[in-house]
């Protein structure tokens, strides 16, 4: 991992200056962050400016495992954006993990003649695939996208806990900042919460409203004082911005 002073560790910055101004500075080191959205959103995008503010332009190691496209892809679509990651993997401060093969899983395979539940293995090969790649390459930055592929596996609340806590704990443990995205199950003022927002140390909602506004609100961010009012969001050929200041009508 690079080195630093305690100040410059205590926050990463967002990559989005409106997102850093509603964090209060930007993400705090070493923590787990959900980023929940319905699809559209522009969960991958949030990410991957994460990602790419650390590999372009403060020298750290980024780290993105892929759980819904495979490498070729995300470059070609974040290249649209201005952001390239081939580029930042030449110079070795970027890595990307394929995790697509988690859902290509049957739910009975087998370990040789044992019959195993397929479920349970995608988990471990996942995180051991974690678990490895972030061994060799310490990466300071990560982001999973989308966990959804996994625990939608999982039907009850009952199963899906143990998942996202294994998950959230294995990126934990690496002492690296994680983004770890999700779809959102249910909207609207009674919606019910997910298990994985109770679990990770922060959660940034992402919304589609009405007349195709879309709003951010940081819900929960342990450690900072953040603006928790929902901020709406634009992205263009360049990515996404934050429009901080304004509100939500």
């Amino acid at each position: 991992m690079s080195d630093g002073s305690h100040a410059e560790a205590a926050k990463l910055s967002s990559g989005l200056p409106g997102l850093d101004s509603m964090l209060d500075g930007g993400f705090n080191r070493g923590r787990v962050v959900l980023v929940l959205g319905e699809p559209g959103t522009g969960k991958t995008i949030i990410c991957s400016q994460y990602l790419h503010q650390g590999a372009a332009r403060e020298n750290q190691h980024s780290m993105f495992i892929g759980m819904n496209e495979p490498q070729s892809r995300f470059m070609s679509e974040m290249r649209g954006l201005g952001m390239d990651f081939s580029a930042l993997e030449a110079k070795g401060n970027f890595k990307y993990i394929d995790a697509t093969d988690v859902r290509r899983i049957p739910e009975q395979a087998k370990v040789g003649r044992i019959s195993v539940g397929g479920r349970e293995l995608g988990l471990v090969n996942l995180l051991d695939t974690i678990q490895d790649a972030i061994a060799k390459f310490e990466p300071d930055r990560i982001a999973v996208d989308s966990m959804s592929d996994l625990v939608f596996r999982f039907p009850s609340v009952e199963e899906r806990r143990p998942v996202v806590l294994d998950l959230i704990e294995t990126l934990q443990s690496t002492r690296a900042t994680s983004l770890l995205t999700s779809e959102l199950l249910s909207t609207g003022e009674e919606r019910l919460l997910q298990p994985e927002e109770y679990l990770a140390e922060g959660v940034v909602l992402m919304r589609t409203l009405r007349k195709g506004v879309r709003t951010i609100q940081i819900l929960k961010m342990r450690g900072s004082k953040v603006d928790t009012h929902p901020r709406p969001y634009v992205i263009t050929g360049n990515g996404m911005e934050v429009l901080s200041t304004e509100e939500v009508y």
